[in-house]
């Protein structure tokens, strides 16, 4: 056991994300298969739970075949069919919770043991599945979509909690509150599946190379190299563009620095590790924002050249 540990740990980001994802690709299948085989005896709403997993496998294994075999079929069609499955996830997400609302069926009934042991594990489930976000920034899109579908595994994982800890909580009804929270989580599951669509036509850091050309008649810019800043935040790495000055051309990318956080006092770091749990969520809202922000960086950076008197010639993906 301590060697196949040992194992892991010396993997790489992408080995170890494709390790999981087959292993999550094959527990999604066992997961579905015996919820079809439970609806059988116990209803319609196990197979809506199963096609749930259904979907949630194959968004995941189109992540794993586009990675594996990058000519067997186009980015654009894998990006594409991630996207479709991952909001019928969603929307039959939305179904299987509405079902709280709209019938009387029962919800399952947790002690206070249990009840704790799931929400333990999933807030560790979804505060791995947002580090597992910032992590694969900048890895590509397929491992960054793997980490998306965590995240909606990990949301429906919260939603569970709040039905385990309600269930011994309070004696009140709380199947309505509970049923809105999951088509909340529903509708969440499917903004991240529609982000997924155009995610490719906003992403800034897999855009490999742009190129700049002097314009005719100006003064050239005299370095070698030549650095622009092009955000200023002091939670999140910003984003820089660094380019290679010859023969009046300018060729360079634009790259991500580390979040200036790394470079904090260390107790103010402790007091951020106490307050991961909560901060974490507030944090990774703010890095959507972020993202979104700054998703015309281009634009702002092909300004910034044509004032040093530089206009594109070319841009790479």
């Amino acid at each position: 056991m301590i060697k196949l540990i040992k194992k892991y740990r010396s993997l790489s980001f992408k080995q170890k994300t494709i390790l999981s994802t087959r292993i999550s690709i094959f527990t999604n299948a066992i997961f579905a298969i015996g919820k079809f085989i439970i609806a059988i005896f116990s209803g319609i709403f196990f197979a809506v739970a199963g096609i749930i997993n259904l979907f949630i496998m194959i968004s995941k294994l189109e992540c794993y075949l586009g990675e594996r075999y990058v000519n067997k079929k186009s980015f654009k069609y894998r990006n594409n069919m991630i996207g479709i499955f991952l909001l019928l996830a969603g929307l039959e997400y939305g179904i299987y919770m509405a079902r709280l609302i709209f019938t009387d069926v029962s919800v399952m009934d947790y002690d206070i043991f249990l009840g704790i042991m799931v929400a333990c594990i999933s807030f560790v489930e979804l505060s791995f599945a947002i580090k597992g976000l910032f992590n694969a920034y900048g890895k590509g899109h397929y491992y960054r979509n793997i980490k998306l579908i965590n995240l909606c595994s990990a949301l429906t994982a919260i939603v569970l909690t709040e039905i385990a800890i309600t269930s011994f909580a309070t004696p009140v009804d709380t199947r309505v509150a509970s049923g809105l929270f999951g088509m909340g989580v529903s509708l969440i599951i499917i903004l991240i599946a529609i982000y997924i669509f155009i995610a490719p036509k906003i992403s800034i850091i897999d855009r490999k190379k742009n190129t700049y050309k002097l314009m005719e008649g100006k003064e050239p810019y005299h370095e070698k190299e030549i650095t622009i800043t092009l955000t200023n935040s002091k939670l999140y790495g910003n984003y820089i563009y660094k380019g290679q000055c010859d023969n009046n051309i300018i060729d360079g990318k634009i790259e991500k620095q580390r979040s200036p956080i790394y470079e904090w006092n260390i107790f103010i770091k402790i007091l951020l590790i106490i307050l991961s749990e909560i901060l974490i969520f507030i944090y990774a809202c703010g890095a959507l924002i972020f993202h979104f922000k700054n998703a015309t960086l281009i634009k702002k950076l092909d300004k910034r050249m044509l004032e040093i008197n530089y206009q594109k010639i070319g841009e790479n993906e």
